[in-house]
């Protein structure tokens, strides 16, 4: 599946990170089932109010005045090499790779930025079973589950939707986005300070399919937040990608439940469903 022609594609050249992971590698196709279809009843919550850019709340992120060597989180949304993660992560990068495995990366051929939210599309040769997303908004007091790589380790956290923001970019790049604001419920395992290197990853609804993409967070009053669903179509139309044409997909037992996500987030990175991404910057 390739982007559309029209998207205004950051093209990567082939750049090796050799200086620092020794080689890149790409991995052959993962024999990866298909995740049987479960009928969960849908979440009980009010509807998510329209956004009203003069009474939402701001959320003020500082981006940096210079981007800088880091890590995130990114997540396949197409079996045969499309990745989403949040803008954030690769946005000013020399050099963006997917880590397979220690010390080796698969370099990030072409990146799609969004025009106006903390999202990108990343496309290379990695294949890896893709995550399904959700084909509806979450509703108030729904509760969501994130993994990723906080704080560059393996991790997952646990909120439930309070409504939305805006999301304020201050730094490098300037921006005002709808985003969705949750308030922490858990974090696996119990660890304190942000959320860093989280960013990019999912946030599952209970039915395994993706409601989100975690984006920034609040240590002090133990939130974060994710893209608004209008970002997320966004991205998925200038992808050209329908439910039924990801490829193979990531098993997600179901429910999902907040005890047994560490088991889930474990079982996702080892699939390569969920990886790491780093951003170098010469």
């Amino acid at each position: 599946m390739k982007l559309i022609d029209k998207i205004a594609f950051l093209v990567l050249g082939v750049v090796s990170l050799a200086s620092i992971f020794g080689f890149f590698e790409t991995s052959p196709d993962p024999d990866a089932p298909r995740r049987p279809s479960i009928a969960l009843a849908p979440p009980q919550g009010d509807p998510l109010p329209p956004r009203n850019p003069t009474r939402d709340p701001i959320v003020v992120v500082d981006m940096g005045q210079r981007p800088t060597t880091s890590l995130g989180t990114a997540f396949s949304l197409e079996s045969a090499g499309v990745w989403m993660t949040a803008r954030h992560v690769v946005d000013g990068c020399d050099k963006v790779g997917l880590m397979t495995g220690p010390s080796k990366a698969a370099k990030v051929n072409q990146i799609w930025i969004h025009p106006s939210a903390d999202l990108a599309l990343l496309s290379q040769s990695l294949r890896r079973p893709a995550l399904r997303m959700a084909d509806r908004d979450p509703v108030i007091g729904e509760q969501g589950y994130g993994v990723g790589y906080p704080q560059g380790k393996p991790g997952e956290v646990v909120g439930t939707l309070l409504g939305r923001a805006t999301s304020r970019s201050t730094g490098r790049y300037k921006l005002d986005e709808p985003v969705l604001i949750w308030t922490e419920t858990a974090r696996f395992p119990n660890f304190s300070g942000d959320l860093a290197g989280i960013s990019g990853g999912p946030l599952f609804a209970q039915d395994g399919t993706v409601l989100g993409v975690i984006v920034s967070g609040t240590v002090r009053r133990g939130r974060f937040n994710t893209v608004a669903p209008s970002s997320l179509t966004l991205a998925l139309q200038e992808a050209q990608l329908t439910p039924g044409d990801i490829g193979d997909t990531a098993p997600v037992p179901v429910p999902i439940e907040a005890q047994a996500l560490s088991d889930l987030g474990q079982q996702l990175r080892q699939d390569g469903a969920v990886a790491q991404v780093i951003c170098l910057v010469n």
